[in-house]
């Protein structure tokens, strides 16, 4: 069942609630970060995304802010 769930086809308005942001946000991202998954067109009219695709760019902006946190410590120890 979980493996069903991460397959999962999601609209931009379910896409939105999974990620927390608006549409304005969404769009924004899916035209200018060039790490956002590429959304999937289905027909003109009907695009999305896998739930897979966002928890893999999650799990990548995450790690970016561990990287820099990290970064930031070490900085932060330097100056001592």
């Amino acid at each position: 069942m979980q493996q069903q769930s991460e397959k999962a086809f999601l609209r931009p308005a379910d896409a939105c609630r999974y990620l927390g942001i608006g549409r304005t946000k969404l769009h924004n991202l899916s035209e200018t970060d060039a790490d956002f998954p590429r959304k999937i067109r289905l027909s003109p009219r009907c695009v999305g995304w896998t739930r897979e695709q966002l928890d893999a760019w999650l799990e990548a902006k995450r790690r970016e802010v561990e990287i820099d946190s990290w970064f930031e410590d070490q900085k932060a120890e330097a100056l001592k």
